[in-house]
């Protein structure tokens, strides 16, 4: 039966004291943070009051989210089930411009292995959320990650010089994006030096696919909730399997038109996963990735993650492989059916940077 490979990043029986402090407090070692469960889990938050779980979590915490990063879904293959695992920015406000603030080894090198530049200083932004067009032919889409080279100290009127705005109307929607995002505040001066902005000259998007989870019952206490319980206080459990095939289901329906997106306006698309995902990818479909060609147009593009052997915890996740494949489209279109796959319209760089000026800045590193 499915077990728990990690918990808020550790093995289900902690050995150390300080792992078991971490625990105490819901923290998640990969953001450095009270664990959100991945952004995704609110449903199974469990409220301490009157819990069994009350004596293992610290006093200062109301309720916690089932901190599940990994299962083992049987002998020799474990699923990460959290998106925070295999690359986890959603640190505190107060460090969220503090240097690669909480970026782990495995997260680095994942970011290297996507061609991100060293030396410089990028800019993280998490769930952006772009809405273009209007009636049928509107696009609304959500990307996790959009990193891109960061701009100190130039100015709005700058801003609007780089990207070609010279409309009233548009210089306003722009305005109104970087003050919602927090980059504009107070007496509004067109020429006064911003603290940092967004360089969208070659974005990287990256998005971060993992397992869903099958087979939940409150009865046989297999759900989330219950069976984290069960776990933490030491008592056999069983835990909900994986939905193997609603995954990459999910992440197929996206990922042409992500990428042909991310090109258009001058960048890349990655599809950050676990390597049990291509595995069961290229099981069921006649995807193989070994086969990859040298091509830098029409991509799809695709980071693999593992564990190393016998490994679980901090530390225990290694870059398996970056794979450019050729999505055998023609990302402008060809006429073919296969043209169902991309989006109606290409919204502008314009467009683009309204969505990630009405975002905080999640996180700043250097590489």
């Amino acid at each position: 039966m499915p077990k728990f490979y990690e918990v808020y990043g550790q093995p289900v029986t902690i050995k150390t004291k300080a792992e078991e402090t971490d625990r105490s407090l819901a923290l998640c070692p990969f953001t450095q943070n009270t664990c959100d469960g991945g952004g995704n889990r609110h449903q199974t938050k469990i409220r301490l009051n009157n819990s069994p779980l009350r004596s293992v979590f610290d006093k200062s915490l109301d309720s916690v989210i089932p901190g599940i990063c990994a299962i083992e879904y049987k002998e020799n293959e474990t699923w990460i089930v959290c998106p925070r695992r295999l690359l986890g920015f959603n640190p505190p406000a107060q460090n969220r411009l503090t240097v690669n603030f909480s970026l782990g080894e495995h997260e680095r090198n994942a970011l290297l292995e996507c061609g991100l530049p060293t030396n410089k200083e990028l800019g993280v932004w998490s769930e952006v959320y772009l809405q273009f067009g209007s009636d049928d032919t509107a696009i609304n889409y959500h990307f996790d990650f959009i990193i891109a080279e960061l701009k100190h100290n130039i100015s709005m009127n700058q801003l609007f010089a780089d990207y070609s705005i010279d409309g009233e109307a548009e210089q306003e929607e722009i305005r109104k994006s970087a003050k919602t995002g927090g980059y504009l505040t107070g007496r509004y001066d067109p020429d006064k030096p911003i603290s940092l902005l967004p360089d969208l000259s070659t974005p990287t998007i990256i998005e971060v696919m993992t397992a869903s989870t099958s087979g939940s019952d409150r009865e046989a206490r297999t759900d989330i909730a219950s069976s984290f319980e069960d776990a933490l206080l030491g008592k056999d459990y069983n835990c909900p399997g994986i939905n193997k095939r609603q995954v990459w289901g999910r992440m197929a329906t996206q990922l042409f038109a992500k990428s042909a997106l991310a090109e258009d306006w001058g960048g890349k698309t990655v599809w950050l996963v676990q390597d049990e995902l291509i595995k069961n990818i290229e099981l069921t479909t006649k995807l193989q990735l070994a086969q990859a060609k040298n091509d830098t147009e029409g991509t799809v593009n695709f980071l693999s993650m593992t564990y190393k052997a016998n490994s679980k915890g901090v530390g225990s996740l290694v870059v398996k492989s970056f794979d450019q494949k050729n999505s055998g489209l023609d990302f402008s279109g060809s006429g073919d059916c296969s043209d169902i796959l991309l989006p109606k319209v290409t919204p502008s760089k314009t467009e683009l940077l309204k969505s990630v000026l009405r975002r905080e800045i999640s996180a700043v590193i250097r590489l």
